[in-house]
């Protein structure tokens, strides 16, 4: 059997990651493939790289939307990457897909012809930044002649470009939020005609609150079409509540959040990684 793990973006909910790592660690658990997107493809390249989960961990502790990306005023976007870059040259230096421990895929949007791209030969860094490249937020990235943006906007759980590389039983965890975005339901409808009603609503909510919203909107749209076609053998759904795009402090709680999906389904997991 070759067993191929798909991580799914959601900026700070990554994390979540880890602690499905940690667990399947535990149970031992170990893929022969690895394919992440945005989020999913640094813990992917990560765990490719051969990091331990302890090692990741340590890796997000550093995350912060203050801390990691310089503020730009020049568009196409607000941040840069650079201080994220020297980061991760400095874990795992810049390696080639070639490199890696385990074979690993990182899915990413062509910006012009708005379709997969999955990035498996060359540069493993300019791979995980096209696929990491949410759009506002960080620019595009050109890469072999494509400008390649984040992959969730087209494939957010690519447990089929596992299937298609080959594994012949796929475990997948999705980081989408169904949950209403917002921490306090609103009761009460506010006054005025319904423009000034959403103009208020957006007062009321952190933009990134709603940037988070749209994305959940986007990305869990793309998986259920996806899922209709064929699914993973395993799917995880980490139960993210309130944890947005850029709650980086949530670290502990979306660490512990993706430890509980997989106790949840832990008899369904190995009875899959031990088949023939």
């Amino acid at each position: 059997m070759k067993l191929g793990i798909a991580l799914g973006g959601g900026g700070a909910r990554g994390a979540a990651h880890i602690g499905v790592l940690m667990e399947l660690e535990r149970l031992g658990v170990r893929p022969n493939l690895i394919v992440g997107t945005s989020s999913g493809a640094l813990i992917a390249t990560l765990m490719a790289y051969g990091l331990l989960p302890s090692q990741m961990r340590h890796l997000f502790e550093q995350f912060g939307f203050n801390s990691l990306f310089r503020l730009s005023m020049n568009l196409p976007a607000l941040t840069t990457p650079e201080k994220f870059e020297l980061m991760l040259f400095e874990l795992i230096g810049r390696p080639t897909f070639a490199e890696m421990k385990t074979p690993l895929a990182l899915v990413a949007t062509n910006l012009v012809t708005r379709q997969e791209v999955v990035l498996d030969e060359g540069d493993v860094t300019s791979a995980l930044n096209a696929s990491m490249a949410f759009p506002i937020l960080l620019p595009p990235v050109e890469r072999e002649g494509l400008i390649l943006m984040d992959g969730g906007l087209v494939n957010n759980v690519p447990f089929d470009v596992a299937r298609a590389r080959g594994a012949t039983a796929v475990i997948a965890v999705d980081l989408g939020n169904s949950d209403p975005y917002g921490t306090k339901p609103t009761t009460a409808t506010p006054p005025g005609n319904w423009f000034e009603r959403a103009i208020n609503a957006t007062k009321r909510r952190p933009t990134m609150q709603v940037i988070t919203a749209v994305n959940d909107i986007i990305t869990s749209r793309s998986v259920q079409s996806r899922l209709a076609i064929s699914r993973p053998d395993i799917l995880l759904r980490p139960k993210m509540g309130t944890i947005g795009l850029l709650d980086f402090q949530a670290l502990d709680t979306a660490i512990e959040l993706g430890r509980a999906a997989v106790r949840e389904q832990e008899g369904e997991i190995l009875a899959v990684s031990h088949r023939p």
